[in-house]
């Protein structure tokens, strides 16, 4: 699949239905810590309270390993680190499906797609329906 037919695929996708994207193309803001990153989709997208917010992104994070990361900005993580602050900001949009795009180029050190089939079993309580995009060529790492 070429990278225009990927991203066409993926406009259809987003205009039928809530979709949480994981993407190399969609960064995280830089100015924000990781945690405000993850939060800022339920501060404007739902009506939690943010002790409801904070409560339940402190348990992701501990459960991807990354609490330690909650203050930092994005230019201080490693790539796994910045993945996974992308996958649990997708994650907090409610009712959706999630798209993640692209996933080696994101992850271009992992040599299958396994570490992020365990990151997604362990957040299996949050995550909905979802689906990989990638390029043809990348299909021996499924």
């Amino acid at each position: 699949m070429s990278e225009r037919a990927l991203k066409d695929r993926i406009s259809a996708l987003c205009t039928e239905k809530n979709v949480g994207l994981v993407s190399p193309d969609i960064p995280l803001l830089s100015n924000l810590s990781v945690y405000d990153n993850i939060a800022l989709v339920s501060r404007y997208l739902t009506d939690e309270k943010d002790e409801q917010i904070q409560e339940v992104i402190v348990h992701q994070l501990d459960m991807l390993q990354i609490a330690d990361a909650k203050l930092k900005k994005p230019f201080q993580l490693d790539a796994e680190t910045i993945f996974k602050v992308k996958l649990l900001r997708a994650l907090r949009l409610q009712n959706s499906f999630t798209i993640i795009d692209r996933p080696f180029v994101m992850l271009n050190t992992i040599a299958d797609i396994s570490p992020v089939a365990k990151m997604i079993e362990i957040l299996a309580e949050y995550a909905g329906e979802g689906a990989f995009f990638d390029f043809e060529w990348n299909k021996s790492k499924y």
